[in-house]
């Protein structure tokens, strides 16, 4: 497919594996598959994920070499054309600091370049660690920076120093974490025992100001989880949001509330242009298609027996998901 413009680029700032997929290793691929250029830059470079039994080899990415990446593509004059950001995990709480110093440097470069934050804290209970200091970075910086926030169920708990239980508690925690900072849009990837069917389903919340939105997929059989699928999920949804066509009005409509599309949430006031074009999807299509395209993933990763993500194998699935999912508004 050609491109009358040329497409979104997305700088995606998180780990790399060289087998399997997780970080930059479980998002570029999907981001690319669906249109959208990606400048990988690895905040750490391991064997493989670290929820291996058998351990992982590899160091963490020299904090200084994120902003240098940075600063080597403005000297080329290309980092306007960024139009947005992903983080997601840090090898250093250092790094959280060079991230949100590159967030600054993509937004003089292009004001309405978006930082979609991943905030991964770790699950030490499954292997996946997160380096001390890495929690707080995400609490504090990352929930005042970011415009939209991707944790699932646990990491907004700590963000918001709650314990939400219910989906009406998780709308209640996301609320806070939009009003406390400059997020416009919560999604938290994954409610796991706060959803409404945990035992039989994949269930993700996406949280605007006004309106809050619930999807779930069917569980299917793993001998072991796949690693990698919030970092999947992050990727989908970013590129759902760049294909999104709304610009918000400089004031409200009748009755105070502020419309940008029939589908789309209702961020606060202000001459804010949410987000670009590409292929004029709304919030909640967004969230509807990433649903579909993870579940295709979950799927020919099933089928398989594999414990890694087939992502090259459910690759046209990312496109054009064979089984749609309908998120449904949430009265919160």
């Amino acid at each position: 497919r050609g491109f009358a413009t040329p497409p979104p680029a997305v700088l995606s700032i998180q780990s790399h594996v060289c087998y399997g997929a997780a970080g930059n290793s479980a998002a570029v691929f999907p981001m690319r598959r669906l249109g959208v250029e990606v400048w990988p830059v690895n905040t750490v470079q391991f064997s493989n994920h670290t929820q291996y039994a058998e351990g992982w080899e590899g160091l963490p990415t020299p904090t200084e070499q994120i902003g240098l990446l940075a600063k080597g593509i403005e000297r080329i004059g290309a980092l306007g054309r960024c139009s947005a950001i992903l983080s997601g995990y840090l090898g250093t709480e250092e790094q959280g600091g060079a991230v949100l110093d590159v967030v600054r440097r993509v937004k003089a470069a292009n004001p309405a370049a978006l930082y979609c934050c991943d905030p991964v804290m770790g699950h030490p209970a499954k292997g996946c660690v997160v380096p001390e200091g890495v929690q707080r970075h995400h609490a504090e910086a990352s929930a005042a920076s970011a415009d939209v926030l991707c944790p699932n169920v646990l990491e907004l708990g700590v963000m918001t120093r709650s314990e939400p239980d219910t989906p009406q508690a998780v709308v209640r925690a996301a609320r806070a974490l939009l009003g406390a900072g400059s997020a416009r849009l919560v999604l938290v990837k994954h409610l796991a025992h706060a959803g409404l069917s945990p035992d039989d389903s994949f269930e993700m919340l996406l949280v605007g100001h006004e309106e809050a939105w619930h999807i779930a997929t069917p569980l299917l059989p793993f001998g072991r989880p796949p690693v990698g699928v919030g970092d999947l999920t992050s990727a989908l949804f970013l590129v759902g949001l760049l294909q999104v066509d709304c610009t918000l009005p400089t004031a409200p409509a009748a009755g105070g509330v502020y419309h940008s599309s029939p589908h789309a949430m209702l961020p606060p006031p202000g001459p804010v242009p949410l987000f670009g074009l590409l292929q004029g999807r709304s919030p909640k299509a967004a969230l509807e298609h990433t649903a579909g395209a993870y579940f295709e993933v979950m799927r020919a990763t099933s089928e398989a027996e594999e414990y890694e993500l087939q992502l090259v194998a459910a690759q046209d699935g990312l496109v054009d998901p064979p089984r749609s999912f309908e998120a449904i508004a949430l009265d919160a």
